[in-house]
């Protein structure tokens, strides 16, 4: 914010100023659910942003919009007219009042479908935004939903947050924002709590001798900022702020209000363009040859003598036919296209987000059905993420399980158990809370959870350590470094506690603690850690985390060495370390992730492992959940971070192709991977065409998940950056969901290949039987009506009915769908063009051949045609790879039932009392079970047709499908965008980024 901001806070009295007047307090939050209220009532609530939803009158004004409909029911009004002027009122009106119906049947239709659609996308929306929150409230740290943050709240923030209040900075550390949101500019902009503002200011004004000997300091303050802005992410740091406005009030929301939140059409949709508009295209052509050879026969007639040309039955005759041109129109243009891949879309985010899997991309839904590849990281998706240390090095002695805690013999003397606790407490963010019968909850990073539990198991709880006003610096947890240090004030000297990988931690210790005693660290007595604890531990599937600290020789007030602190690097403070413990921590496997590797495998599915473990952890944990078929792995199956770096630099793009793909074929685990290891590998899979799909929960993630074509974070675990850049949440951070989202992306997939076989078969048939009727009968077989009716079966109903089709386990028996592979197969054109000439064969036995009148001839060819399609749909409901029975699996979608049971009711109902206004006759029962035959060996047809090899059909292509461009063949029509910006924002945070979460 500008600096006047600032002026104006000072000049209402700055951060004591605002908590007065909201009756909150730094330590204690607001004091009441009451003020809670009064806060709620007087501010506003922190709801998101909404877009405003369609009215149903705007949806009908929407739909009524639509060229071919108006000039519809323009020349159904003038056949009224005629129709009366002709025949009277009493029966004149009907075949237009019919048509005016049919339309309105559909608008209708249409309406209520996008209205319960919109809807259900809205409550997705809704819980896309919903997150928990931690403040302090009546001085106690809670978790409370982001939709219950007031203004006056005391707020926790971390690194990976997504901000979504404006506030005001009260306490924290090194904490750098993402700000390019608000301004647009890539550097990170450093965070102050306010009073270390105005303290600057104050010297400033001063000019006091120290501060112009501190130019480190001043280099530290320039042009920070105590205000934090919603929508901005923490990409460094943690704190505490002050909530100033919520929900439309913030930064954020105003934006929002601007915006055009349109939903962008999916890659699927945008393929179909071109199926569409060339059945469009031909449907026109056969629109217009219809329309010409019905008006020329009439011409012709009337030159010839049969009636007169200048008539009112000749106007009637041309209007009639013009309305069945129009009506060929609305039928072939295929609106059920775009609309099945809505349905499918709505129906399976709904039934996804039941099944933890809540989707923020429409598109990855549909690219996930082509995923061949997954790099999985391993905690809390491949592992519980419930942490315990099951195993304990400390004192030059091994502890396991419940040895550590055995209070009776005192295992543990008393002396490192304080200063083991001191260590954990002060060098953590982690925040966890006891229940009221005592059970630990662990809240914030699941291995600090762990370390926390110990230190509280042994008797010192965080609130003997916390909050504390001794740290002086923090120097954040990150990928790249791999530990975490604090810096406080100690007896008048600086502390450094630090905690990390072991190894790396191991390496940087000369000494160790020992029966109150610190023991030189020789390089043999190193080695001989490592094999007998950190290998041991690893061996296990343990988790292994170093525990060290060192005395410093500054001395000084607190004031000058939180100055000096500002000086030291990360190699000053973190070198010379004196090793206390060595904790071996338990993250167990989750029991269905075996299972889900071998359906993976089963899929043509490639899982990988990617850990900052070390490599021992790795292969048991891979071994354990069945990535790894041996715990002696095979070359190139398991690597390390720093030998898959080529020279240890940091690339984005792989330097030797050839190389990668070597090791690409073989590679499953990666351990002690960085966030650019996981994004070189991410890249090279996907230059070699691969469709990858990537799990991250971390900050440094983001570039991946972006990177992938399809990105899934992490919901429990996973910070705000990483959902931010995600496509996918997994709410419960669990493996098995992943499946869950392969299940359902095959499954839209194949649900519009359904229904584009069902819908080709009725637009061939109906388009050239209209025409055939012009040219040899005079007349099109099916008239307007008739032709409306069977729009809405072909589109409205057959999208419902086949886009709602649930997945079953038989998705996963086969291989995922390529790229370049076209969405109508061999398989299908040989459905299509058998059943259509099955089809016309028997409606042109009936025009032609069945004996009997007129009426009845044309009342069964519409009862046959319609039954067919019934019939049809369940066919059409196989495909290419499943089962030749049509039946299987058929009641297990209420819907599409449903749907047929309407279908054929309405059929009924027109036939048998709505005849005269269908222009039909009722049918006997002989005559309705005829129809129902012909539908019967219609089904059984496709039985017999599905036996003839596909190979013969494999050239055919009746349509052209739009392709999407693609550079270096993403899977997805904003791949190109979501390049460029993983490029961006993968710079921005292996810059900026120094500190992120376990992984």
């Amino acid at each position: 914010m500008e600096g006047k901001s600032l002026k104006k806070l000072i000049e209402i009295g700055g951060d004591q100023g605002l908590l007065t007047a909201f009756q909150s307090n730094v330590n204690n939050g607001v004091d009441s659910n009451e003020n809670v209220l009064r806060l709620r009532q007087l501010y506003g609530e922190n709801l998101p942003v909404e877009k405003e939803l369609s009215s149903i009158f705007s949806m009908i004004i929407e739909c009524f919009g639509d060229t071919m409909l108006q000039i519809l029911l323009v020349a159904s009004l003038v056949s009224t007219g005629i129709g009366i002027y002709k025949e009277g009122i009493e029966t004149g009106w009907s075949e237009g009042a019919t048509i005016f119906f049919a339309v309105f049947l559909i608008v209708s239709i249409t309406v209520g479908n996008n209205y319960v659609k919109e809807r259900q996308f809205q409550k997705l929306y809704h819980k896309l935004d919903e997150s928990k929150q931690q403040v302090i409230r009546n001085s106690k740290v809670q978790q409370i939903d982001s939709k219950e943050l007031v203004v006056g709240d005391i707020l926790f923030f971390n690194i990976g947050d997504l901000l979504q209040v404006d506030g005001l900075m009260v306490s924290g550390s090194e904490v750098k924002m993402d700000e390019s949101t608000v301004t647009g500019e890539s550097d990170s902009i450093r965070k102050l709590p306010y009073n270390e503002i105005t303290e600057y200011l104050m010297m400033k004004s001063s000019q006091s001798q120290q501060m112009k000997n501190s130019n480190q300091l001043k280099k530290q303050l320039k042009n920070a900022s105590p205000f934090m802005i919603s929508g901005t992410k923490v990409m460094d740091g943690t704190g505490t702020m002050l909530v100033l406005t919520v929900g439309q009030n913030t930064c954020a929301g105003k934006t929002k209000l601007l915006l055009d939140q349109e939903t962008p059409p999916t890659p699927l949709q945008q393929k179909l363009e071109g199926l569409a508009e060339d059945i469009g295209k031909f449907g026109t052509f056969v629109a217009i040859i219809t329309f010409f050879a019905l008006t020329v026969h009439q011409l012709i007639l009337g030159f010839m003598g049969y009636n007169k040309i200048l008539s009112i039955e000749t106007l009637q005759f041309v209007i009639q036919s013009f309305m069945i041109g129009v009506t060929i129109i609305v039928v072939a243009v295929p609106e059920g296209l775009p609309l099945a891949v809505t349905i499918a879309l709505a129906y399976s985010v709904n039934k996804m987000k039941d099944e933890n899997n809540l989707v923020k991309n429409l598109a990855s839904c549909e690219t996930m059905g082509g995923a061949n590849t997954i790099c999985s990281d391993k905690t809390g998706t491949l592992t519980q993420n419930k942490m315990t240390v099951t195993g304990l090095w400390i004192e030059n002695d091994i502890f396991m399980n419940q040895a550590i805690y055995d209070k009776k013999d005192a295992q543990v003397p008393r002396q490192m158990q304080e200063l083991l606790a001191e260590s954990v407490t002060f060098n953590s963010t982690a925040y966890p809370t006891k229940t009221e019968t005592g059970n630990f909850i662990q809240t914030g990073n699941k291995t600090e959870c762990a370390l926390l539990e110990l230190t509280d198991r042994f008797g010192y709880s965080i609130s003997l350590y916390r909050p504390t006003d001794k740290i002086v610096k923090v120097l954040p947890f990150s990928s790249r470094r791999k530990k975490m240090a604090t810096v406080i004030y100690y007896k008048g000297f600086l502390r450094v506690f630090v905690k990390g990988a072991s190894e790396i931690i191991l390496n940087q210790s000369t000494k160790l603690i020992a029966k109150g005693q610190e023991h030189y660290l020789d390089e043999n007595k190193k080695k001989q850690i490592k094999q007998d604890v950190i290998d041991r531990f690893a061996s296990r599937s343990l988790r292994t985390i170093a525990i060290a600290y060192k005395d410093t020789n500054y001395k000084g007030t607190q004031h000058q060495l939180k100055e000096l602190a500002f000086n030291l690097s990360e190699e000053e403070l973190e070198k010379d370390l004196v090793l206390i413990a060595i904790a071996g921590i338990k993250d167990p496997i989750r029991k269905d992730v075996p299972n889900s590797i071998k359906a993976c495998n089963k899929a043509g599915i490639q899982v990988r492992m990617l850990t900052g473990d070390n490599t021992l952890t790795a292969i048991a944990i891979a071994k354990e959940s069945g990535i790894l078929s041996s715990a002696q792995p095979k070359e190139y199956e398991c690597m390390e971070g720093k030998d898959f770096r080529e020279n240890g630099k940091k690339v984005l793009r792989i330097a030797n192709q050839e190389i990668f793909n070597k090791i690409s074929k073989q590679l499953k685990v990666l351990a002690r991977a960085t966030p650019e290891d996981k994004f070189m590998l991410v890249t090279g899979l996907i230059d070699q065409g691969n469709i990858v799909a990537v799990t991250g929960d971390g900050t440094n993630d983001a570039p991946a998940l972006k990177k992938a074509d399809v990105g899934f974070a992490m919901g429990e675990s996973g910070s705000d950056v990483a959902k931010d850049a995600a496509d996918i949440i997994l709410v419960d951070d669990n493996f098995s969901s992943i499946i869950t989202a392969i299940k359902w992306g095959r499954n839209i997939y194949d649900c519009i290949r359904k229904f584009i076989q069902f819908q080709l078969t009725v637009n061939i048939v109906a388009l050239f039987m209209a025409f055939l009727g012009a040219v040899i009968l005079n007349q099109s077989p099916l008239n307007t009506i008739q032709m409306l009716w069977v729009n809405l079966i072909m589109d409205t109903f057959a999208s419902l009915a086949l886009a709602t089709e649930p997945p079953s386990s038989a998705l996963l028996d086969r291989q995922p769908y390529k790229r370049t592979q076209p969405i109508v197969s061999a398989y299908m054109y040989r459905t299509i063009c058998c059943q259509s000439l099955y089809q016309l064969a028997v409606l042109n036995c009936i025009l032609f051949l069945y004996p009997s009148d007129e009426l009845t001839k044309l009342s069964i060819f519409f009862q046959t045609f319609v039954i067919m399609q019934v019939f049809n749909s369940i066919t059409c409901r196989q495909l290419d790879y499943q089962s030749l029975n049509p039946f299987n699996n058929l009641f297990n979608n209420g819907m599409f039932w449903l749907i047929q049971l309407i279908t054929v009711s309405i059929q009924f109902a027109l036939l048998q009392f709505a005849a005269n206004y269908v222009k039909v006759r009722q049918l006997t029962i002989i005559e309705h079970s005829i129809c129902a035959g012909f539908g019967v060996l219609g089904m059984l047809a496709g039985i017999i047709f599905k036996l003839i090899p596909e190979g013969c059909w494999r050239r055919v292509h009746l349509f052209k499908e739009t392709e999407i461009a693609e550079e270096n063949m993403d899977a997805t029509l904003t791949s190109q965008l979501r390049r460029k910006s993983s490029q961006r924002l993968h710079s921005k945070v292996m810059i900026n980024v120094k500190s992120g979460e376990h992984k």
